[in-house]
């Protein structure tokens, strides 16, 4: 069975859509997923299971989780509900927009138990983000008493010798910094380099045989990642590092169906060289001659599934991962 019996400390994404489309997301955000976000119910359930698991407390990220900020109040109702504590809510800022209605919203999360704000610094959002934003909000929290922690300040500097009015592309700061700026932010940012990200940066990457790959193959152990898990709207668990899989919580605590599950199950049991087998056995992949590593490989069996053959399997969700990449 693929079951996971103790959780240490994860997120909870409330939603995908985001006002940005950031090209170093994992998760593939963008302002094109559908409108949804995490209902009570599902929070609920989410919050107890994970408190049966040995998890209480949990940061809030999305997509961008304050783009509603109504909905994230009944998110975190839930929490305290549950006695889960929420070490803090991700943000771009992108919801600023004066310094009277964001203070609204910070004392409305501070009565829900919430006393930090992540808020994103990082020239990937200054493309679609004006940094006064940042700015504002980071004020804006000061004066009502909340905490900022602000991820990451090192690119503060980066960010402030632009005009801090309009949003900045990449380019710009190529121009500025070097042609080799976006390959040295990959280490500075502490990149996963999954979802979009991994399709930004793979042209960049070196090429590897895809023989060569497989003779290193090893379980992927999808599941052990107790300390940086995921738990989307869906009440689906999305493993460390590598968003695109998913099992329900609720299944994975009592122990999910192998048979069910069968891509996440060939991964956590074989590795690669399991997905591949898989794949071209019972759906007729064709490898390719070479790839940007294992990663590039197994996204390249995923998006074949769902999006060539267009196939609905239970353990590759939700399709807007790989549709809005």
């Amino acid at each position: 069975m693929l079951k996971v019996n103790y959780l240490a400390s994860g997120g909870i994404i409330t939603n995908y859509k985001c006002s940005s489309k950031c090209r170093h997301c994992s998760y593939s955000s963008s302002p094109k997923w559908p409108d949804n976000y995490m209902t009570p119910f599902i929070a609920d359930e989410i919050f107890s299971i994970l408190k049966s698991l040995g998890c209480h407390s949990v940061h809030i990220g999305g997509g961008e989780p304050l783009l509603k900020p109504d909905k994230i109040m009944d998110v975190l109702i839930a929490a305290r509900r549950n006695k889960t504590s929420i070490e803090y809510i991700e943000t771009n800022a992108s919801w600023y927009t004066d310094e009277e209605s964001a203070k609204a919203v910070l004392k409305e999360l501070k009565s829900h138990g919430v006393h930090t704000l992540l808020i994103s610094i990082d020239p990937y959002h200054n493309e679609y983000i004006p940094f006064w934003k940042v700015k504002a909000l980071i004020q804006a929290c000061s004066k009502a008493n909340v905490k900022v922690f602000p991820w990451q300040i090192e690119f503060w500097g980066d960010l402030d010798v632009m005009d801090d009015r309009i949003p900045h592309s990449l380019d710009e700061y190529i121009r500025l910094f070097g042609q080799d700026y976006p390959l040295k932010l990959v280490n500075r940012y502490g990149l996963n380099l999954k979802g979009r990200a991994l399709e930004t940066y793979k042209p960049m990457m070196k090429k590897q045989p895809f023989e060569r790959i497989l003779e290193g193959s090893m379980s992927c152990r999808l599941l052990s990642g107790i300390y940086h898990f995921h738990v989307d709207l869906y009440g689906s668990f999305i493993p460390q590092s590598c968003p695109g899989f998913s099992i329900p919580l609720r299944e994975l605590a009592h122990g999910a169906d192998p048979d069910k599950y069968r891509i996440i199950y060939s991964l956590e049991s074989a590795g690669i060289i399991g997905l591949v087998e898989l794949a071209k056995n019972e759906y007729g992949y064709i490898p390719k001659t070479e790839y940007a590593g294992k990663c590039d490989l197994c996204y390249d069996i995923r998006n074949y599934l769902v999006l060539e053959l267009g196939l609905e399997l239970p353990d590759l969700k939700p399709e807007g991962h790989y549709k809005y990449i």
